[in-house]
């Protein structure tokens, strides 16, 4: 009788586990389509101080082959010479997993200049956070899946 009562317990525990692994990774997103399509379009239009207000006073950026960037106004001070060329920037997110306050994503993205050449494609995580003013870009990190100039 012990045995089947613990053989109960490990089943209704995972279970219950289970079940808000499946609601964590399918449920209460509809805000990341909107929050990317807004990153997207601050992207194409050049607006720095836009893109800087959707990541968090304590964010980090993590773009490949530099330091990370530490803070708002120092993802913000980037973003003014990164997007100053124009150009567009298409995300596709593929997972998405919230657990409460803090939400993880990943994707993948395609960027192209002004004149619509290609300049770069790879994949991404963002880990977001709840704040007052909503879901906010808290950690950052991309890299490209093109090959490197220095190959």
């Amino acid at each position: 009788m012990r045995a089947f009562v613990r053989v109960l317990v490990v089943m209704m525990t995972v279970g219950v586990l289970g079940a808000g692994a499946v609601t964590a990774q399918h449920g209460g997103a509809e805000w990341l389509e909107a929050a990317n399509q807004q990153f997207m379009d601050y992207f194409a239009a050049g607006d720095a101080d836009a893109l800087g207000m959707r990541y968090t006073v304590d964010a980090i950026y993590m773009p490949p082959n530099a330091n990370p960037i530490e803070g708002r106004e120092a993802i913000t001070a980037n973003y003014k010479e990164t997007t100053a060329a124009g150009g567009t920037l298409r995300l596709t997110t593929d997972e998405v997993e919230i657990f409460g306050d803090v939400a993880h994503e990943v994707g993948r993205y395609v960027e192209e200049a002004a004149d619509g050449s290609h300049v770069d494609h790879g994949k991404y995580i963002v880990i977001w956070k709840q704040t007052e003013d909503g879901w906010k870009l808290y950690r950052d990190i991309f890299n490209s899946n093109m090959a490197s100039s220095n190959d």
